[in-house]
């Protein structure tokens, strides 16, 4: 009878201690997944506003977590890098618009080539010096305006320096300061 009674203690206590794991391996499972989950959202909205980020969105700010650690700190970091871009692009966009007021306004004609010789830039008085119209469309480039002058290649291998011609438009002697522009860049011109 002592026997039976230790058996049954023995298969009371392996029970509890079974039910104890599987408790135990249980609650472990659902801690888990609630810290990868705490985890793992701030890392998705971070993902998320990189990604806007990326395609030219700085407005949009990803929610402050409310963390010290890595990623509390890079979140906060990121956020005020993209108030930053922001506030630049402002910046940029700004004097852009006074650059584009003052060249459109000014007396000089100016006219801007790529590397190509096709036309990105050209200003009311140019138009009127030149005695026609000039769209940043490929209808004119440098050749059809300024070949004869100087050939691209030439303009845009000066140092330092700008080449000087002159042509004449209709009754009128103009003379032509020819320069490049952005040397060390791919975007450059004359």
């Amino acid at each position: 009878d002592g026997r039976d009674t230790t058996r049954q203690l023995n298969s009371q206590i392996l029970h509890l201690i079974i039910d104890a794991m599987i408790f135990g391996l249980v609650i472990s499972v659902l801690l888990s997944l609630l810290l990868s989950r705490a985890m793992v959202r701030p890392i998705q909205a971070l993902t998320r506003g990189v990604r806007r980020v990326a395609r030219g969105d700085f407005g949009h700010e990803i929610l402050a977590v409310d963390s010290s650690d890595e990623i509390g700190v890079l979140t906060g970091t990121f956020n005020e890098m993209a108030r930053q871009l922001q506030n630049m692009l402002r910046e940029v966009e700004n004097e852009r618009t006074k650059l584009s007021t003052l060249f459109l306004h000014m007396t000089d004609g100016v006219v801007a080539f790529n590397r190509m010789g096709e036309v990105i830039h050209s200003n009311p008085a140019a138009e009127d010096m030149l005695g026609m119209e000039i769209a940043d469309d490929g209808s004119v480039g440098y050749t059809d305006l300024f070949e004869d002058i100087a050939p691209l290649e030439k303009v845009l291998q000066l140092e330092g320096d700008c080449l000087e011609g002159e042509t004449v438009r209709g009754e009128r002697s103009l003379l032509l300061l020819l320069a490049p522009f952005d040397r060390d860049k791919q975007q450059g011109g004359v």
